[in-house]
């Protein structure tokens, strides 16, 4: 019994506690008693249930257990190794020894809890990676959609000053985008270390169990129960190994499809060089064209001054002939009442001319002295109405005159 002491304080400072130096300092001190003196150092009925190592370096450091090696000295020094024990104080309690099966239960129930909390570590990494995965999808879609609008770009031309607006915009978020993803690769970098750090920790309790298997050889009899669980904790162990391999090749495929991505993004920039500089080309066409219409339209402003002054001076003609057409609407209305009293006197001379017809009928039967005075009588009237027939004549005349000036400049 004596030569299990050195593997079962080993084992149980290495594998079950986290920080094994001070385990292993702890447990330094019992490696000189026998065994059943180790036993009788332990506490007894703390609490309800039993305590191991880690809560008698925590005793040891709150200093309600006396350290070990100063509980020893005197009984180094009386030569009392087998006879004598050990007090350690806790608060007046004792109770029953504890058993080798009692801290080899501790010892799994610990890498019980170390393996779940691995699993729980792994299973947040694949759902972060999974998450990685969304957002790579995401990003995709954005470019497409950037790709898309600037093809549409190309085709219209009245709206693109402001479409590239919205491209540099849209550009700034996918830079952004890009700056998430490198965020999410340092994330992933971290990921990886934790990784690192958790397989380590993985080796160094493999490594422990390894230089405890002789030892639970030896205990394989008492212990075949707990032989299948460390069989179940091996498999789950290369289940985790797989499971970081996988998470690396995802994590190497995430990197491939940001330098993906990264490309593209500088197409994209490329692309948007050769635009500006089409529409610069073409903004200085349109600048041009621009000159040109401004000339043309200097050249018709001062057309259309000269023919504003040609326009008054017409106006001012059309004016006058105006007047005159009033005058001349007034002369025919005189002329025309001048015509009707014409008219009534020409009626009147050919009953004149009728009446001296009849009078030259009787003439001829009659004397020449009367055929003189008819003929008299008929020279008075007829020279009264020459004037009058000459004026409305010469009326008639400016009239037409008049008329044919006026058509011939509308011409």
């Amino acid at each position: 019994m004596q030569c299990l002491v050195l593997p079962l304080t080993t084992f149980f400072a290495s594998t079950i506690l986290s920080r094994p130096f001070d385990e292993i300092r702890f447990a330094y001190p019992f490696l000189q008693f026998p065994l059943p003196h180790f036993f009788s150092l332990l506490p007894r009925k703390f609490g309800k249930g039993k305590k191991s190592f880690r809560y008698l370096l925590s005793l040891e450091k709150s200093e309600t257990l006396f350290p070990i090696p100063q509980a020893a000295k005197p009984l180094k020094s009386e030569g009392l190794l087998m006879e004598k024990e050990i007090n350690i104080v806790n608060d007046g309690a004792s109770g029953d020894d504890q058993t080798p099966e009692d801290f080899y239960d501790v010892d799994q129930r610990e890498n019980d809890a170390k393996v779940a909390e691995l699993n729980q570590r792994i299973e947040v990494l694949e759902r972060e990676k999974k998450k990685l995965v969304d957002e790579n999808e995401q990003i995709k879609d954005r470019i497409e959609r950037l790709s898309a609008e600037i093809e549409g770009l190309k085709s219209e031309e009245g709206t693109l000053k402001e479409r590239l607006k919205e491209m540099e915009k849209q550009v700034e978020r996918a830079e952004e985008g890009n700056k998430v993803l490198e965020s999410v690769a340092a994330r992933a970098l971290e990921l990886e270390t934790e990784v690192a750090r958790l397989q380590h920790d993985l080796i160094s309790t493999m490594n422990g169990a390894d230089e405890a298997n002789a030892e639970v050889e030896r205990l394989r009899k008492s212990l075949g129960e707990k032989g299948a669980n460390v069989t179940a904790m091996e498999e789950e162990l290369e289940a985790l190994k797989k499971a970081k391999a996988e998470s690396e090749k995802k994590v190497r495929e995430l990197e491939r499809k940001v330098g993906v991505l990264e490309v593209k993004e500088i197409e994209e920039k490329s692309k948007k060089v050769r635009v500006e500089e089409e529409m610069r080309d073409r903004i200085e066409e349109k600048e041009t064209e621009i000159s040109s219409f401004k000339k043309t339209i200097m050249d018709l402003e001062s057309v259309i001054t000269k023919n504003g002054l040609e326009l008054d001076r017409w106006i001012k003609e059309k004016l006058k002939v105006e007047e005159l057409l009033k005058e001349s609407e007034e002369k025919t209305k005189m002329v025309e009442s001048k015509m009707v009293q014409l008219q009534k006197e020409v009626e009147e001379a050919h009953k004149v001319i009728c009446g001296l017809k009849e009078k030259a009928v009787n003439a001829l039967n009659g004397t020449a002295e009367e055929l003189k005075s008819a003929f008299e009588g008929a020279e008075k009237e007829l020279n009264l109405n020459w004037p009058i027939i000459a004026g409305s004549t010469g009326v008639v005349a400016a009239i037409a005159a008049l008329a044919f000036v006026l058509y011939g400049r509308q011409r």
